[in-house]
């Protein structure tokens, strides 16, 4: 099963790079939140994966969790308030994030794990490495982060399609696809922190790039449709 997650990992980190090439063609801030949580996606889905094919380890358990359970859900939602929001407003949310993420990355690396619990065929659970205070902190972060890029989505595609212009309409499908990509992901990690076994990496791993593949239809959609046509790099 190990073979899925690298899959994974291999789409999310070129994914990452077409829209990094979108984002210093274009200097658009959203781009280069989005880049940023796609590369997250894509270290977690690696180390999910080399954890699957040769075992775990703290160091690789640390970096799936800091990365896929943690930061990467919050980053992304950066992206939604660059996208939708006042500059001033997204700035704000910017300093907020990375504060956070830096205390998260502290707090993870210097957490005490219970290096028995990394024994599986699977993914390991939360619950069996890390203590509570981890586990609030990863809950905390992706379930903020979601409601951020969900709600964010509902709202744009209410009052885009309200004012019925071609283009609007494009933004707010763009956005549900996020959104959408967004739920895919949730849903997968979600089975990862329950499930056992090695379906359980699988379906994390399908769902990953499920996900990420939504998410990516949806950050093309936000460009012109003058541009959407051309090289990332034009």
């Amino acid at each position: 099963m190990w073979l899925f997650p690298l899959a994974a990992a291999a789409v999310s980190g070129y994914l990452a790079g077409i829209l990094a090439a979108q984002w210093r063609a274009r200097h658009r801030s959203h781009l280069l939140a989005w880049s940023l949580a796609l590369v997250m996606f894509a270290v977690a889905s690696a180390a999910a994966g080399v954890g699957l094919l040769a075992g775990w380890t703290t160091s690789l358990y640390r970096a799936y969790y800091l990365f896929g359970a943690i930061l990467n859900v919050p980053v992304l939602a950066l992206g939604t308030i660059y996208l939708l929001a006042p500059r001033p407003v997204a700035h704000l949310f910017a300093v907020i994030v990375l504060v956070a993420g830096a205390s998260a990355t502290v707090v993870v690396t210097t957490a005490q794990m219970n290096a028995g619990g990394l024994d599986t065929s699977g993914i390991p659970r939360g619950s069996e490495v890390f203590p509570a205070d981890v586990r609030l902190l990863s809950r905390f972060y992706s379930i903020s982060g979601f409601l951020v890029v969900v709600s964010g989505a509902v709202w744009s595609a209410v009052r885009l399609l309200r004012r019925g212009e071609a283009h609007l309409r494009r933004l707010a499908r763009a956005n549900l696809l996020i959104a959408g990509g967004t739920t895919v992901v949730a849903a997968a990690s979600e089975v990862a922190r329950i499930g056992t076994g090695s379906a359980q990496g699988f379906i994390f791993a399908v769902g990953l790039l499920v996900g990420v593949s939504l998410m990516f239809l949806g950050f093309i959609r936000t460009r012109p449709p003058s541009s959407a046509a051309s090289s990332p790099r034009e």
